[in-house]
């Protein structure tokens, strides 16, 4: 599986792939530029926005809207850019932002925040459901990937420190029960960032400055596959297309001659992805 670019050194901290097929479209961020990109995936054309501060994830609603996570808080986006506040979680005198955020299988928002010096367990995974937020875990640091099994009732969440993927039962109420651990890095390259699941179960695992994808088996925690890319910083991925089998995957600048961290890849991988989910906007 090789990787294609379609989209060349665009942002410092490209994040949070995430497949609208309501539209057609990608959507993805830039932490630190705060804006986020569209990109109709028929035509190529991609439209660029400012966000109201640093936007971490953004998912497809029920609706028109977008939602997303900015700064400390979940807000609807409409077609001109707009945003409207839904909820807080937080004050900025926490230390604490939102980070990697993704819409469930049941309708709500989850996202996690983590510290801005990345070095305390003062972050939390949050889920939102309508207008109203609950703190489904604590002490995380970086709060970072997410992903279901819905087959098996299982989420999926890294705090990348923690260096593994770990696995909860999961509920339509946000409720989690630790059900062990799914997948190590100990010494992989890199640290586990952003992840995506295929139909088949299987964790797609991006690799901050590792410069690749690992294709975990959850059953077993072995790697079944390997992606490369021309980038260190690879931070996340999500699946798209009529058949799910496009791979759509974002990087952050890592400031180096020849290296193409901040351009987003797509990956033609052949076997049919996961589904993203819509938050529900009541």
């Amino acid at each position: 599986m090789e990787p294609k670019i379609i989209a060349s050194r665009m942002d410092i901290l490209g994040e949070g792939p995430t497949w609208d097929s309501r539209h057609r479209k990608i959507h993805w961020v830039d932490i630190k530029g705060q804006k986020y990109h569209s990109m109709d995936i028929d035509s190529g054309e991609i439209h660029t926005f400012n966000s109201i501060g640093m936007i971490s994830s953004i998912v497809p609603t029920n609706s028109n809207y977008l939602a997303a996570t900015v700064d400390h808080g979940y807000y609807l986006i409409d077609s001109e850019g707009r945003h409207t506040l839904i909820s807080r979680v937080g004050e900025s005198s926490d230390g604490c932002r939102f980070n990697d955020g993704k819409a469930d299988p049941f309708g709500n928002y989850v996202a996690g925040t983590m510290d801005m010096n990345e070095t305390k367990p003062l972050g939390a995974l949050y889920g939102l459901k309508g207008k109203s937020a609950k703190i489904m875990l604590l002490n995380l640091t970086i709060s970072n990937g997410l992903a279901w099994d819905t087959k098996k009732g299982l989420f999926y969440h890294i705090d990348t420190p923690r260096r593994r993927v770990d696995a909860y039962s999961y509920s339509s109420s946000m409720d989690l029960e630790r059900a062990g651990v799914a997948a190590e890095f100990r010494n992989l390259p890199g640290s586990p960032d952003g992840m995506a699941i295929d139909a088949e179960g299987r964790l797609w695992v991006a690799h901050w400055g590792g410069g690749r994808i690992s294709v975990f088996d959850p059953d077993s925690g072995r790697i079944v596959d390997t992606i490369l890319f021309p980038a260190t910083n690879i931070t996340s991925c999500t699946f798209a297309g009529d058949d799910l089998s496009e791979l759509f995957v974002t990087s952050a600048s890592a400031g180096a001659n020849g290296d193409m961290g901040g351009s987003v890849f797509l990956v033609h991988t052949g076997i049919t992805g996961g589904k993203t989910y819509e938050f529900h906007v009541s």
